[in-house]
């Protein structure tokens, strides 16, 4: 019978190749368990979108509820929402940094959302357009989600065996 020897901690450990192939396949199976969890629930993104409406509609509506916006449609509610979806589906990661393709995706969202917010105000405060911040949070919110349906097919594509 022929061994494989491996070094842990400075030691040679021997291990018959029938176990190693098994050890090896029980290492994928967890893998491929974990990757059927790490898609977020249906509800997230569309969350993390109507958060950021929130936070937009809030400059809209009235002037006292844009700190409101602020504290929870920026941080307080997409806080909430990633521990919720951590909790639903057993497997926390960050969502949009876990991987390279995922900061790909984000290094481009990240900054369409801040361009929103730029327009969104110049339109609202400068031109005198009602609403207009209102409407760039409905564009963030259906941006949000479109990337994020990208981003759990990325998550996905390189977290499979």
């Amino acid at each position: 019978m022929e061994t494989v020897g491996a070094s842990v901690d400075g030691e040679v450990v021997t291990m018959d190749p029938a176990d190693a192939r098994a050890a090896l396949e029980q290492a994928a199976a967890a893998r491929a368990r974990i990757v059927a969890r790490t898609p977020s629930p249906w509800w997230y993104y569309p969350g993390v979108g109507c958060c950021l409406l929130f936070a937009f509609a809030s400059v809209s509506i009235d002037w006292d509820l844009i700190p409101y916006g602020v504290i929870f449609g920026l941080s307080l509610g997409p806080l909430l929402l990633t521990m919720a979806a951590g909790r639903a589906t057993g497997v926390s990661l960050d969502r949009y940094y876990a991987t390279p393709g995922l900061r790909r995706t984000t290094s481009l969202l990240g900054p369409f959302v801040v361009a929103l917010i730029a327009v969104g105000l110049v339109l609202e405060w400068a031109a005198d357009l009602r609403w207009s911040m209102a409407v760039c949070g409905a564009v963030a919110l259906i941006a949000t989600v479109l990337a994020g349906r990208r981003l759990d097919r990325t998550l996905a594509e390189e977290l499979r065996p």
